[in-house]
């Protein structure tokens, strides 16, 4: 009897059937797979792609894939091709094809998908120049005798003088098909390689068509006009630093910075939206209403593109990987849901490294650059869901009627239609076209209005759990306080001076935070009356309760005012510091370089107004921006709700003043000017200030 080694080593023996167990693991379903083999032409620097479906619906069906790429020599089929999981693509270092196209199959799987998709592979190949063409079958079946290992299975090939194909390319028939086509399957595939190819791609045309003998209505080349006659539209580049370029509409580009929360991940992108509203009447003026929705509920959803190749599942209806209607549930009136937007989001493989396939090639790896990504995305939302809420809803001013008479708009329309009711037909037809514009203008300001009492009455919240909240906490603070002096007492008697200066830091800072409270809780005061206040006084106090925050943030704040004058005006200290408080914070939002940063408020007066203007040195804010900073909604910031200079400059405008942006060229940063009435004291009317 023979000893049996103590040591040595082993090699792994596949059987036949690891090939079958990969395919299904890799390649989902039928369409897919279509899909993937599609990725091959692309890949093999075709300019066309023939899908041809004979007979599918039945079990004697066949499927031709034919291409006019580079084709197959007779070494790539012998060599790399037969090695699963070794890519046919140019060599382990090249990832461009000859002509600049980014290759997309990299793992060297997507071959499995004609198994997918039938029992029986014919290849037919023929490169450029070459009288000859390659032809090759395989019997994926064979695959399945649990008795055969991997090498065992031997598939025919011959070099042949060409029959097929006349120039160059490659033909794929596959017989034997695993599954019976469906007008489903037939609309699936349609949208998904529909949607395959980059909306970006101008200069190179890949064409994808369709030939079917059972379902006609999907013959063609595809293709899709709707999508230009999107209501709303965005395009936003981000260069992979700080900045993005912006194009609204058919509006001029913006250039924006982006102010998030730390540097985005993700790499230079391209992002383009296209919005529709769904009701009947908007949908009209797209097309014909019932075509338009069926067109839009298979085509909605944002997608990705890396080098001008759809990423799947991206964009697909049912994948709302950005999660918008969940989105859209905490604000239904200006948030998007999945159903509305068509986008396109372009990356880079190059560009993006980060941005990784996750290894079943259906998404890419949930790490720190994709969520970036959202957040990017969800900014460029942000930006689009402002501008449609303007152009449906658009915020008129205020109109004050005199005595409080609301009751005279509908008193008015009805005095229209009475007086157009007594007219010839030509001058009741123009009345009545009045009357009409006269009620959508007022639907307008109505909505307006009520999106400013949304926004309002969350502040309002916040006032009211204020004061029920503010006297406690102010008890709470005092006990600290005499427990701290108490505990300092007897510090003292032992001699530490260490822990007694500790103290007293610790005394002052609640000194301060005590104020900050007593300041809101004066400021839920909404029945008292406003007074005069001495302008250079509030500055002060404001610039004692803002410096910490400042000093966190390496932030100057410098205070111009006149020497020798006493200048005030008529409002509440705490409305006063509301509008410094929500000038610092958009001053703050944008000054997050390495330079120290300033702020610099500047008071002077001239006959009966005072004027402060607030400045600061961060990047500023964009001249085609300059006319949306005060609508309600409007924000450039991550996340914002854009309120913020909507209420300063009602706070201003309430007081009797006036709030504007300043752009004359001649300053950096942003700057805001402040007008108030001047309030003068009895001893100016005497000749003294």
């Amino acid at each position: 009897m023979s000893r049996r080694p103590r040591s040595g080593s082993i090699a792994f023996r596949p059987r036949a059937r690891l090939l079958k167990l990969i395919g299904e693991e890799l390649i989902s379903d039928d369409v897919v797979a279509v899909s993937e083999l599609v990725k091959n032409s692309h890949d093999a620097d075709a300019l066309s792609v023939t899908l041809c479906f004979r007979g599918v619906t039945g079990p004697d069906g066949a499927i031709e894939i034919r291409d006019d790429g580079f084709g197959i020599d007779l070494d790539t089929l012998l060599g790399r091709w037969m090695e699963p999981a070794a890519s046919t693509k140019f060599g382990a270092n090249r990832k461009v094809t000859p002509r600049g196209r980014r290759v997309l199959g990299e793992k060297g799987v997507g071959r499995f998908a004609a198994d997918k998709l039938a029992g029986n592979l014919e290849i037919i190949s023929r490169t450029e120049g070459s009288p000859d063409e390659v032809h090759a079958i395989i019997d994926w079946d064979r695959f399945d005798d649990e008795s055969l290992m991997l090498h065992e299975v031997e598939s025919r090939w011959e070099l042949r003088p060409w029959q097929e194909i006349e120039g160059h390319g490659t033909i794929l028939r596959m017989t034997r098909l695993r599954a019976t086509w469906t007008e489903r399957m037939f609309r699936r595939l349609s949208i998904r390689l529909g949607r395959l190819l980059s909306p970006f791609t101008d200069r190179d045309r890949f064409v994808i068509r369709i030939d079917s003998d059972e379902y006609a209505e999907y013959t063609g080349e595809l293709r899709s006009e709707i999508l230009q006659r999107a209501p709303y539209t965005i395009d936003a580049r981000f260069d992979g630093r700080d900045t993005l370029t912006v194009i609204t509409g058919k509006r001029r580009p913006v250039t924006i910075l982006w102010n998030g929360r730390g540097e985005l991940t993700c790499g230079p992108l391209r992002v383009r939206l296209f919005v529709f509203d769904l009701d009947g009447e908007s949908l009209a003026q797209i097309g014909p209403r019932m075509e338009v929705r069926a067109w839009l509920k298979e085509w909605t959803g944002i997608s990705i593109y890396r080098d001008g190749f759809r990423i799947w599942p991206y964009g697909e209806p049912s994948d709302d990987w950005l999660r918008l209607d969940q989105r859209r549930v905490n604000n239904p009136v200006e948030h998007l849901s999945n159903n509305q937007v068509i986008g396109f989001i372009e990356i880079g493989s190059d560009a993006n490294p980060a941005l990784m396939d996750q290894t079943n090639r259906e998404g890419l790896m949930n790490n720190s650059a994709l969520e970036d990504l959202r957040r990017l995305v969800y900014f460029v939302l942000q930006t689009i869901e402002s501008e449609r809420q303007n152009v449906r809803h658009p915020v008129q001013r205020p109109v004050l009627i005199p005595n409080g008479q609301t009751s005279a708009l509908p008193t008015a329309r009805s005095e229209l239609d009475r007086i157009a009711g007594q007219a010839g037909p030509a001058v009741e037809r123009e009345l009545r076209k009045l009357g009409q514009k006269f009620d959508e203008q007022v639907v307008r300001e109505v909505v307006g209005q009520e999106r400013l009492v949304e926004f309002y009455a969350g502040l309002a919240a916040v006032g009211q759990m204020t004061a029920m909240t503010m006297p406690e906490i102010s008890r709470d603070i005092e006990r600290l306080s005499i427990e701290l002096d108490s505990l300092r007492a007897k510090l003292r008697s032992n001699g530490d001076l260490g822990i007694q200066e500790e103290m007293d830091r610790l005394s002052k800072g609640l000194g301060v935070i005590m104020t900050r409270l007593q300041l809101l809780h004066q400021a839920t005061g909404v029945g008292e009356r406003r007074r005069a206040i001495d302008i250079e006084a509030e500055l002060e106090i404001y610039r004692q309760l803002i410096q910490p925050v400042l000093e966190r943030r390496g932030v100057r704040l410098e205070v111009d005012y006149p020497s020798g004058q006493v200048i005030r005006t008529e409002m509440r200290p705490e409305n006063f510091h509301c509008l410094l408080q929500i000038l610092t914070e958009n001053s703050l939002d944008w000054m997050n370089g390495d330079d120290p940063g300033r702020i610099r408020i500047v008071v002077s007066c001239a006959d009966n107004q005072c004027e402060i203007i607030f400045s600061d040195s961060g990047p500023g804010i964009p001249c085609g921006l300059s006319t949306r900073v005060f609508d309600p909604g409007f924000s450039t910031r991550e996340g914002g709700r854009g309120m913020g200079l909507t209420i300063g400059r009602r706070l201003v405008e309430s007081h009797g003043g006036k709030i504007t942006l300043i752009l004359d060229g001649r300053r950096v940063g942003a700057n805001m000017r402040v007008v108030l009435p001047r309030k003068r004291s009895r001893a100016t009317f005497h000749g003294k200030e």
